[in-house]
């Protein structure tokens, strides 16, 4: 009943504003992907307040939001492949790399540049359902998550061994290997099942 009601919402929204169909498709695919982002961190937030480590997860939320929708990644196919990606990803990021995993502090400027040059050579990596970006929307895209990735290795080289440092730096270093996951689907031609 509720995807009646939203259809013909977006229906007249479009004899409204006289809406392209490409423009309909980006506008679907976004409120779509929104909804279910809220659906997720909600769900993550409840998880990770009881679990004691909610304002370090929302920190993590945060930083992987704005790299993530700059450099895209992996993309799952059903909701709760996706939410049970993000749940790996988010409890080894925010609670076992940081507590099990020490980078000696010389090395993560080395790390980060990796990630800087990687994030700079794949992003963006979208999604096979969203509509295709033009060059110059994609070299926009790139540019800012290189751009976020900079000032986030500054902020954790200034901040050193503390431990936001220690779950920012975790949040880079899966996003970007996620990131080179992607694109060798992509290149594989596994795409499709991924996402």
């Amino acid at each position: 009943m509720a995807v009646i009601h939203a259809e013909r919402f977006l229906e007249q929204i479009q004899s409204s504003y006289q809406f392209t169909d490409l423009e309909m498709k980006r506008l679907k695919y976004t409120l779509k992907a929104v909804s279910s982002e809220l659906v997720k961190t909600l769900l993550l937030s409840i998880l990770f307040f009881n679990l004691g480590h909610l304002p370090e997860f929302l920190i993590g939320v945060l930083v992987l939001i704005t790299i993530r929708c700059n450099s895209g990644g992996l993309h799952m196919e059903h909701f709760i492949t996706c939410f049970l990606f993000t749940l790996a990803f988010m409890l080894l990021s925010v609670i076992v790399l940081p507590s099990y995993v020490l980078v000696p502090y010389a090395v993560k400027p080395v790390i980060l540049a990796l990630c800087i040059l990687i994030t700079f050579l794949a992003a963006p990596v979208a999604a096979k359902k969203r509509p295709p970006a033009a060059p110059e929307t994609k070299r926009r895209y790139r540019n800012r998550a290189t751009g976020l990735l900079f000032l986030y290795s500054v902020i954790i080289i200034i901040l050193k061994t503390t431990p936001i440092a220690d779950i920012c730096f975790w949040i880079i270093v899966l996003q970007t290997l996620q990131l080179l996951c992607a694109v060798a689907a992509q290149k594989g031609g596994k795409n499709e099942e991924i996402q």
